[in-house]
């Protein structure tokens, strides 16, 4: 199926990454058994689904920890990006994030908001795209995150979980920190965004009709392939050999292995639900989705220094929380994780989770 002109054109592969809207897609089908492998020598790894909010709605966690822990672990909970749009994101096989925070004690887990990776996707995900408004927005992922945090924390025997959240993962992250401050330990906040001008992001999807207001005619859904999901990436490495082929290639499996329908289209295409990016919008056109000030919790605020996406200055609109810091990566992009100075962000990461409040 051809992309509709109305929706779709040049500009958009040269600024927004999101093209390929295809039709028919198939049935996603979950399992909620456990799998539980150690995957060194220091590490076990659980995989779980556990029921959603919605009647029929099964999230994926990931669960990596000490194989034999010493003490009570602090939980760290994931939360996973729109680029890479799962759990596996900080799991990518040389460059676990999971695996950098268990190795130094922490139980560690990642999950898939509804739509993303293993976790079940709405109906609308099996239609065609233009059949349905987009889904999948920060309230939905919201619903998810909280159904995930009572679970960890039940079974955990946890009061309190940290959150590392990565762009749109930040952004519901974010958000619960300032529904449940209770509940959260530590918010860490990398390639955040809240509220700030961007048009190289906002054009593309504005409506033709009312300026300012993003496209009606949107999808629901979007069928994308690797290279053209990294648009932005390789925009921002400008040339620059900040990764390497293994970490590329790396993410680019987890990429294709998100979505269980990829290996049925000729190019891997996975299936990203477009109510992220409606959000996105609406930050980039600097009307935020909350009020940050009420955070309390303590935050870090780090992206890389080549980050467009990442909004500046955050700290300002923290005045809630006595402990927050910002750090910029040098010589990194939003994917600064899989990156040649992903030091700096394990590294200033864990030292903000080791800090006394």
């Amino acid at each position: 199926m051809k992309c509709s002109k109305q929706w779709f054109s040049l500009s958009i592969v040269a600024s927004l990454c999101i093209t390929s809207f295809l039709s028919g897609c198939g049935v996603n089908t979950k399992s909620s058994e456990h799998a539980s492998k150690v995957t060194n020598e220091t590490i076990q790894l659980e995989e779980t689904q556990i029921p959603g909010s919605d009647a029929g709605m099964e999230i994926y966690l990931r669960h990596k920890k000490p194989v034999n822990p010493t003490t009570q672990n602090e939980v760290v909970l994931f939360l996973e990006p729109f680029s890479v749009p799962t759990a596996n994101a900080f799991d990518v096989s040389g460059y676990s994030w999971m695996d950098d925070l268990a190795g130094k004690g922490y139980d560690t887990w990642a999950m898939d908001f509804r739509g993303f990776g293993k976790s079940t996707y709405p109906k609308e995900m099996d239609e065609p795209p233009q059949s349905n408004k987009p889904v999948v927005t920060h309230k939905e992922a919201l619903q998810d995150l909280t159904t995930a945090i009572d679970y960890i924390k039940k079974k955990q025997n946890v009061d309190k979980v940290n959150i590392v959240g990565w762009s749109f993962g930040s952004m519901v992250g974010a958000e619960y920190a300032i529904v449940k401050p209770e509940a959260v330990n530590k918010l860490v906040l990398y390639g955040f965004m809240n509220g700030f001008i961007l048009p190289s992001m906002t054009k593309p999807f504005e409506s033709e009709k009312t300026p300012g207001q993003f496209n009606p005619q949107a999808p629901a859904y979007q069928v994308i392939d690797f290279d053209t999901a990294m648009h932005h990436w390789h925009m921002m490495l400008d040339g620059r050999q900040l990764v390497t082929q293994d970490a590329m290639d790396g993410v680019r499996n987890v990429f294709n292995e998100s979505d269980p329908m990829s290996k049925e289209r000729k190019n891997h295409e996975i299936r990203r639900p477009m109510g992220p990016l409606q959000d996105l919008y609406s930050v980039w056109s600097n009307r935020p989705l909350y009020d940050l000030s009420k955070i309390t919790s303590p935050v870090l605020v780090i992206y890389g220094d080549s980050d467009f996406f990442a909004e500046k200055n955050v700290l300002d609109k923290l005045p809630g929380t006595k402990i927050k810091k910002e750090v910029v990566i040098p010589e990194a992009t939003h994917w600064a994780i899989y990156e040649k100075n992903r030091k700096k962000l394990l590294e200033e990461t864990s030292q903000f989770l080791k800090q006394k409040q």
